[in-house]
């Protein structure tokens, strides 16, 4: 057999069938999983619906939402991209919160605590302490759960070990403590 038949012999079998099976597969499961929580869909909590419809989701209803100009100026200082500030605002407005905190030592009460450093399980463990101690609705913040390992496991244990509303959005992680809500966790995509 010379070089130039080689050339034009077919091989006895393809990897192609194999190679679209596996890509339709995966883009079906990648599919399937986005839609989970999609625009309110299977949140069955009243309160994290409207959460997710009315603050989460960018609407013509609040597009125009006046924003707390000293919130979106601390978050624009952290180098956030503006998506993410108006979201973590409109959350902020849609909860009627007054006041805010930036960082971990900061936090003295106030209604939202905005964390963009890393947080061990211990300190997470003794901030939700003092936030039920002091027996009102607070929401805490978490930036780049995902960007480490570290990051990830101390987000699984706080999902673990804590009772509150979970709302895992990727870049930003919405942790609400209220006492008359019970545990829920849901990974929104938008």
């Amino acid at each position: 057999m010379n070089a130039a038949s080689k050339v034009h012999e077919k091989p006895k079998y393809t990897i192609r069938p194999v190679k679209d099976s596996v890509f339709k597969r995966y883009t079906r499961l990648k599919y399937l999983l986005r839609i989970k929580h999609w625009r309110g869909r299977d949140v069955h909590s009243p309160f994290t619906y409207s959460l997710v419809r009315e603050a989460l989701m960018l609407s013509s209803r609040n597009r125009n939402m006046p924003m707390n100009t000293q919130l979106k100026e601390s978050l624009e200082a952290l180098g956030m991209p503006s998506s993410r500030i108006n979201r973590i605002c409109r959350v902020y407005n849609h909860l009627n919160y007054s006041s805010f905190a930036v960082g971990l030592s900061e936090y003295n009460g106030e209604d939202m605590l905005i964390v963009p450093e890393k947080l061990s399980k211990e300190q997470f463990d003794e901030l939700a302490g003092r936030i039920k101690e002091s027996d009102k609705q607070v929401c805490v913040v978490l930036l780049s759960i995902y960007a480490s390992t570290d990051n990830h496991s101390a987000w699984h244990y706080i999902m673990r070990n804590h009772n509150a509303v979970f709302i895992d959005l990727y870049h930003i992680a919405l942790i609400v403590f209220d006492k008359y809500l019970s545990k829920q966790s849901y990974k929104m995509r938008f």
